[in-house]
C-alpha cells in the first residue's frame, strides 16, 4: 500500500495531498483535506497540490473553483508527466499525452476550459463572467469517453482517452479549489 500522502493510491479520494507552498498561515489545505486555498493578496504566494489517487479506468470528480482575484485551476494530466515535487498545470499539454484544465478568475472575469490531445491544445469553453460557487463534474464512462458538466449547463464531451490520469491544482493567490467528491467508478485487479 502506498504512503498516506502518496498520489499513487488505488482509489481516488476527495483529499488534497503533496501540498506545496504551505509555508505561511495564508496558504493551506483545510476542511478535512478537501479545500486548497491561497489567500495572500493579489499576486501573492501560490499553492499547489494533487488529488489523492489515480484514475486508471472510469472515474468521477466534482469540485468548485474559487472566484477571487487570483487564478483557481484544476487540471487532469497523464500520470507519466506528473512530478509530485514540482506541480505544473502546463504539463497536461505535453506532447504525447492527453489532459484537460479548468481555470476561473474574477479579476479577468472568465472561466476557461482547455483540452490537450497529444500536444495540441484547444479551448473548449471561455465564459464571462467567471463561476461563483458552481459545481463542476468531470468523469470518464465505461467507453473511456471523458465528459464534464458545469452547474446545470449541458454535458460537454471532451474526447475518448485511455490514459491513467492524476488531478492537480495550481493556485495563484487569492484562489481556491474545493473537492466535493472523487472516486473511481470501476475497480481493477492491478
Amino acid at each position: 500500500m502506498a504512503h498516506v500522502n502518496s498520489i499513487d493510491w488505488d482509489s481516488l479520494q476527495p483529499t488534497w495531498v503533496q501540498g506545496s507552498g504551505q509555508f505561511e498561515h495564508n496558504q493551506y489545505i483545510y476542511n478535512s483535506g478537501t479545500k486548497l486555498q491561497a489567500n495572500y493578496g493579489n499576486n501573492g504566494s501560490s499553492m499547489n497540490a494533487y488529488v489523492k489517487g489515480v484514475a486508471r479506468q472510469g472515474f468521477k470528480i466534482q469540485f468548485k473553483l474559487g472566484y477571487a482575484w487570483g487564478f483557481s485551476t484544476l487540471y487532469m494530466a497523464n500520470q507519466t508527466v506528473i512530478d509530485p515535487a514540482s506541480p505544473n498545470s502546463s504539463r497536461y499539454a505535453d506532447s504525447g499525452v492527453n489532459g484537460i484544465r479548468f481555470i476561473n478568475n474574477s479579476s479577468n472575469n472568465y472561466f476557461k476550459v482547455t483540452k490537450n490531445v497529444n500536444g495540441t491544445t484547444t479551448e473548449i469553453q471561455n465564459t464571462a463572467p467567471g463561476l461563483n460557487d458552481v459545481l463542476i463534474s468531470l468523469w470518464r464512462d465505461n467507453s473511456n469517453v471523458v465528459k464534464y458538466k458545469v452547474g446545470s449547463n449541458s454535458v460537454v464531451t471532451v474526447g475518448t482517452f485511455t490514459d491513467t490520469f492524476v488531478f492537480g491544482a495550481i493556485l495563484q493567490s487569492p484562489a481556491s479549489v474545493e473537492l466535493i467528491m472523487a472516486m473511481n467508478l470501476q475497480a481493477s485487479a492491478s
